[in-house]
């Protein structure tokens, strides 16, 4: 086909889109043909570029809770394994399944964002809503680690959408909806209580807040979101508190300058995930200052949206400033979804369809082309490696299946060693074992001396591992019966990764 044909037939279906989302008939159905092709876009991209590695050790690690259901786990609230307890008793234990349910996220939250943009933008303006998303790196590299902060991208759009519609309409069924969604938030990460303050600074600062309080609603919504919580707080205060603990022990800032710098990174790097958006907005839009200072500080009906989008954007410096907290801006992945209503809500703000279908184009051009790179990304990783060893985690596993093998024909049930390797291997065992992640009881809650000596375990570390020196202790007091170092090479499409060197020692199950 002619370049001048095929990029007319471009020009054209950016334009057929574009028409679609802007046009209130038709803009739910766009939206959805959107998110169905963006979400297979990325799952495109992801299952090529990380052919040539193993699963992220915090994904997998995730995994392993399924193994060992609870209310509670010592890093995270348990929603994300419940779901994926879920996801996989109908997709198969492989990474192309764990990567389509990141690809899944990601189109569910472009698609609840674009309908909780649609409270305050219509037309044009909505038409961009997905585009300026599609360039946040949330919504893209970043949110296909599906992890507590890429599950809170829809999460967050759903409560803040049922909210707003709660308070318009007073609906019952709108009112649970926000207590579900602010429930399933919460129970995927506590950086949703800043969520949780936004919805409630947005009901009380509403115009409708008097008949709204009036109303059914907002108890529903309280009652529903309790009734959620409940069984996870009830574990939480049995427990004491392991995942705060867990928190509160690892981002204490080492000094005044330590946390101020931290304050500097966190504003800084929020900033930067959403300057590409911002970029385009200013390039094809060009809004004027007074539009600007009107769109990102408005005085009308757009002060819900303003509160909500800055509220988890600016809260976490109080608790963060008392109690001496470094803050990361990843934690940010689900505040950025009313970015593009704050950079267009303004009556001032004038959006061309024409300036609209060249974002789009952009926009498309770019994932299409990133899409297009894939396999070379897939080969830079194998050759430069990635971290923690994500390369050889599969390797390993089966190689120690193998050391298992040949003292015992009992089930492999644990493997112990480095957090980020043992979990990563653990996905890919044949006989789905659990973790001793750093050999802590802390981190694995389900191993006691008990279980060790009834089941057994399969202990890997490579010899140059930060590790090594504690497995090593380990192992010496331990009942091992098997030692073998192995040297493994991962190959993928003719290539191979360069030779890696790991330790694994079997522990036997008791007789």
């Amino acid at each position: 086909m002619p370049v001048s044909l095929l990029r007319d037939h471009f020009n054209d279906m950016i334009a057929r889109l574009v028409d679609g989302l802007a046009d209130p008939a038709r803009r739910r159905r766009a939206a959805l043909a959107f998110a169905l092709g963006y979400a297979l876009l990325w799952f495109i991209y992801g299952v090529i570029a990380k052919s040539s590695q193993d699963l992220n050790a915090d994904m997998a690690e995730m995994v392993v809770w399924t193994r060992e259901l609870a209310l509670g786990y010592p890093k995270h609230p348990p929603l994300l394994a419940w779901i994926l307890w879920g996801w996989f008793k109908i997709f198969p234990l492989t990474d192309w399944a764990y990567l389509l349910l990141s690809a899944a996220t990601l189109g569910a939250g472009i698609f609840l964002a674009i309908e909780l943009a649609a409270e305050w933008l219509e037309r044009e303006k909505l038409a961009a809503v997905p585009f300026l998303l599609a360039a946040i790196p949330f919504y893209n590299f970043l949110g296909l680690k599906w992890d507590q902060n890429s599950v809170l991208i829809p999460l967050w759009a759903l409560a803040m959408w049922a909210m707003m519609r709660a308070l318009a309409t007073r609906h019952l069924g709108w009112a649970a909806l926000a207590g579900v969604a602010g429930a399933a938030a919460m129970l995927s990460k506590y950086w949703s209580v800043f969520l949780l303050a936004a919805l409630a600074f947005t009901a009380l600062a509403d115009r409708r807040r008097a008949a709204y309080f009036r109303s059914a609603a907002p108890w529903v919504t309280a009652g529903v979101f309790s009734v959620a919580v409940a069984p996870h707080a009830w574990w939480l205060i049995r427990e004491n508190f392991p995942p705060i603990t867990w928190v509160t022990s690892r981002r204490f800032a080492l000094s005044t300058f330590d946390l101020f710098r931290s304050f500097g990174d966190y504003a800084g790097g929020t900033t930067a995930y959403a300057g590409a958006a911002l970029l385009l907005v200013l390039f094809f839009i060009r809004p004027s200052r007074a539009a600007v200072a009107d769109s990102w500080f408005p005085r009308d009906d757009r002060r819900g949206a303003a509160i909500l989008f800055w509220t988890p954007l600016l809260l976490p410096f109080v608790p963060a400033l008392i109690k001496g907290i470094s803050l990361l801006s990843l934690w940010n992945t689900p505040a950025l979804n009313l970015l593009p209503v704050m950079a267009l809500g303004s009556p001032r703000v004038i959006v061309p369809r024409a300036a609209v279908q060249r974002i789009a184009a952009v926009v498309t051009v770019l994932t299409l082309l990133v899409v297009a790179a894939a396999p070379v990304v897939g080969l830079v990783i194998l050759k430069k490696g990635v971290e923690n060893d994500a390369a050889y985690a599969r390797l390993v596993m089966q190689a120690a299946e193998r050391e298992w093998r040949a003292v015992t024909d009992r089930p492999l049930r644990l493997t112990a060693g480095p957090f980020v390797l043992v979990s990563s291997a653990a996905f890919y065992g044949s006989d789905r074992p659990s973790t001793y992640a750093d050999f802590s009881r802390y981190l694995s809650p389900w191993v006691d001396d008990a279980r060790i000596a009834r089941e057994g375990m399969a202990i890997m570390v490579a010899p140059d591992s930060p590790y090594f020196l504690m497995a090593e202790q380990y192992m010496a007091t331990a009942p091992v019966t098997r030692r073998t170092e192995v040297t493994l090479v991962r190959r993928w499409l003719g290539f191979e990764s360069p030779p890696r060197k790991f330790v694994i020692a079997i522990v036997p199950p008791a007789p």
